[in-house]
């Protein structure tokens, strides 16, 4: 049975994601629904309703009418998506996008890891609904956000400073997806709902390897100057889940685990399956990359 999709609720609206896909569904003339703990302004093309995430009765009762709901959410809190999961079910939504936007959820280990236990509960809970022909779901796989990760320091680089902390060897190549591309990708879901029905999709702007970022970024910025270490992510591990179980938590106890598993081509590898050009992506070039990060390090500057 085939569905059209036309009103869309979105949670996570002001994020660096929910941003992103709150602008591609207007471009793309949806009826969006921006669930929010507060009336804070946005697009005035969205409609705005005051949710209170903590009852699945109040988010069930906004989410009436909605054929879609996309969690773009990324507080550390596990109930909440679960939540908005079970609401949607009662609500009788037909389709759910989790707020994963990472790596492929299917590959053995990735789930695994502490920093993705709110990704992992979202995914077996849709799973659950949908085995129960309660609703749909969607899941992005994207890989690591490349501009993100690139004006934050993820990515290990410092253009300013001119210091790279390589992960591992850093020859393993990943996926990158920029948050443009994620939000017209997770927008464009929708256009899709039988192709895209009860798996992840596989999107990206490019496969590169941390030392080829490094090197399109020595090009733009100069080869002169760098100091690269390049770093045992095994030994960092331990110490970041050793950090997680005695409370001694900061931002780089969850960053550690990601970037373990962008060294280690067993968690993290080009996707096998290719929904680009399904959802209207188009691989980036090197030049295109090099002009990303150009215009990165002159804000930065």
């Amino acid at each position: 049975m085939s569905h059209t999709i036309k009103n869309v609720a979105l949670a996570g609206a002001s994020g660096n994601v929910g941003a992103q896909v709150l602008s591609a569904l207007l471009d793309l003339e949806f009826n969006v629904t921006v669930l929010s703990r507060n009336s804070k302004p946005f697009p005035t093309a969205a409609r705005v309703k005051v949710v209170d995430f903590t009852s699945v009765k109040s988010l069930s009762a906004a989410l009436a009418g909605q054929d879609a709901v996309i969690d773009t959410t990324f507080s550390p809190d596990v109930e909440t998506p679960l939540r908005l999961i079970d609401a949607a079910a009662e609500a009788g939504v037909y389709r759910f996008i989790t707020s994963d936007f990472g790596l492929d959820p299917d590959l053995p280990g990735v789930h695994d890891m502490p920093v993705f236990a709110r990704k992992k509960a979202s995914y077996e809970a849709v799973k659950r609904q949908a085995a129960d022909n309660r609703l749909t779901y969607t899941l992005l796989a994207c890989g690591a956000f490349l501009d993100w990760s690139l004006s934050s320091g993820f990515s290990g680089l410092g253009f300013q400073e001119k210091k790279a902390f390589i992960f591992g060897d850093g020859n393993n190549v990943v996926p990158w997806t920029t948050l443009e591309d994620v939000g017209r990708a997770t927008a464009s879901v929708l256009l899709h709902p039988q192709e895209t029905l009860n798996r992840p999709v596989y999107i990206h702007s490019v496969f590169m390897s941390q030392n080829q970022i490094l090197d399109a970024t020595k090009e733009v910025l100069g080869n002169e100057g760098w100091e690269t270490t390049y770093n045992d992510m095994e030994p960092l591990l331990e110490n970041a889940l050793a950090d997680l179980k005695t409370g001694n938590i900061s931002a780089s106890t969850f960053e550690v685990q990601i970037q373990y598993c962008l060294a280690t081509r067993a968690l993290a590898h080009p996707w096998a399956r290719d929904d680009n050009p399904l959802l209207g992506l188009k691989d980036w070039d090197l030049a295109k990359v090099k002009r990303l990060i150009e215009t990165i390090a002159h804000k930065e500057g």
